[in-house]
């Protein structure tokens, strides 16, 4: 099942940043909350849930301080996921943005205006775009949250992500690049 899957990597990924001793975002990390309130929150907004939003919202509902360091409650290297609520503010102050696209969900934040969204501007597949607020183009990076997910916990275990010796969380890219490509076939951005 795809949400057996997502849930394995999520859960993954948090182990892999508690024994990285990254406790400022273990503890930012809200509590998961109710796949209705996930379902009536998107509501609100025009927008569709999906069984993977409702998962990764049930997991944990995001961080609940976004004051702190940034790079200290990131999930991975450079973008932290942001609550429910923060999530459904992100989207009603972008989406009459002309470099915003109605249907794109913005889950995870770097705190400068870029974001990965979900795509839900069409109906069935919900691909994960990356909008980077001072670019044109806002490529497919994963087909699925399940795929970006599997993809970052393999990351975590390959070491792609880690800790330089003053504590910054870091992001091997080319690694990282080499390794998406490896997972993620299908997407033309890894291709490149």
């Amino acid at each position: 099942m795809m949400i057996d899957g997502l849930l394995h990597s999520l859960s993954a990924i948090e182990e892999a940043n508690r024994n990285l001793g990254r406790t400022t975002l273990l503890q930012q990390l809200q509590n998961g909350t109710s796949a209705d309130r996930v379902r009536d929150s998107l509501n609100s907004i025009g927008l569709r849930s999906t069984e993977e939003i409702e998962a990764l919202y049930g997991w944990h509902d995001g961080i609940a301080d976004t004051d702190a360091a940034i790079g200290r409650i990131t999930l991975w290297p450079a973008f932290y996921f942001t609550s429910l609520e923060e999530t459904v503010a992100n989207y009603r102050a972008f989406v009459d943005d002309a470099r915003w696209t109605p249907g794109w969900l913005p889950l995870f934040a770097n705190g400068g205006g870029d974001f990965y969204v979900v795509d839900l501007s069409t109906p069935g597949d919900t691909p994960i775009r990356l909008f980077l607020i001072d670019e044109d183009e806002h490529p497919i990076e994963f087909m699925s949250l399940t795929a970006m997910f599997a993809t970052l916990e393999e990351a975590f275990r390959r070491g792609c992500f880690y800790l330089t010796p003053e504590g910054v969380f870091r992001k091997d890219y080319p690694a990282f690049g080499k390794l998406a490509a490896e997972m993620n076939p299908d997407v033309a951005w890894w291709q490149s």
